[in-house]
């Protein structure tokens, strides 16, 4: 009988497009050790947003936490705050053992990695991030909303806490499972055109990425304000309920230029005249 594969290499399409953020991280020794457990399991992209450690690449714990990695701490990229390291994701998972008010649906890492997998083969220019908050306290309420999923790994009630590499190992583990899994179903245009190709090239239908999203979002406060539907003194949820709502339509990028343009009519006087006559 023949013997399963055991270790089997990712797709370079699918490994180019998962994205994990350690957002705030306190520890270099945290992001050696995550670079490590990425590295362990075929990924490539590390990102660190606001890390507290200037020169985390190179302090010596996280050189040595990321021994046999170093090459891909060596090319992980920092980013001023989670904003900038998410902004060109078109969809974002938020690693978080709590359910917020007016965030997004909460479901454990398993499922988390079937919904991007399917997204990543779906979509052969989407990029998907997994955001980790840091290890003393995870993610806001303000950075857990701007994610279309909160992920969470199972334990015992009194151990939801878990090491960041952990939750970074384990996180990968799973959706290593789910793209290789998702190799046997990989479209004809994924496996035929060049990547690069491919990005230069975005198809009709594009997923909105993270930046276009926060753009619309702003948009809309603004518009709100101009139209007296919003009152800057008592906002209330407003806001937070409209966030909830778009995340959950998972817009493409057409439709955040079309929502825009609504905006730009709304807080235009002359136009508002012109509809009211």
């Amino acid at each position: 009988m023949a013997q399963p594969q055991l270790h089997q290499a990712l797709d370079r399409a699918f490994t180019e497009r998962s994205i994990f953020v350690l957002n705030q991280t306190s520890h270099p020794g945290n992001i050696g050790a995550s670079a490590r457990s990425l590295a362990v399991l075929d990924f490539t992209r590390l990102r660190c947003a606001a890390a507290r450690h200037p020169d985390w690449q190179h302090h010596p714990d996280a050189l040595a936490r990321a021994s046999g990695a170093l090459g891909l701490l060596d090319q992980a990229t920092g980013y001023v705050d989670l904003d900038a390291a998410i902004a060109d994701c078109h969809w974002v998972i938020m690693l978080s053992a709590d359910v917020r008010d007016f965030g997004p649906d909460l479901v454990d890492v398993s499922s988390a990695c079937v919904w991007a997998a399917e997204r990543l083969r779906q979509d052969v220019n989407a990029r998907v991030a997994f955001v980790f908050g840091s290890e003393r306290h995870g993610l806001s309420r303000e950075e857990a909303a701007r994610g279309h999923l909160l992920a969470s790994i199972p334990g015992h009630p009194a151990y939801h806490s878990l090491n960041l590499s952990q939750a970074v190992m384990i996180t990968a583990w799973e959706l290593r499972k789910q793209l290789l899994d998702q190799l046997k179903r990989v479209p004809a245009q994924l496996q035929m055109v060049d990547h690069q190709t491919r990005l230069a090239a975005p198809p009709l239908g594009e997923a909105a990425s993270a930046q276009a999203f926060e753009g619309l979002i702003d948009h809309l406060e603004a518009a709100a304000k101009a139209v007296g539907f919003l009152d800057p003194q008592h906002p209330k949820m407003l806001m937070p309920r409209l966030r909830r709502l778009l995340m959950r339509s998972e817009l493409k990028a057409d439709e955040v230029d079309l929502l825009r343009g609504l905006c730009s009519a709304m807080m235009n006087p002359r136009r508002r005249q012109e509809i009211d006559q």
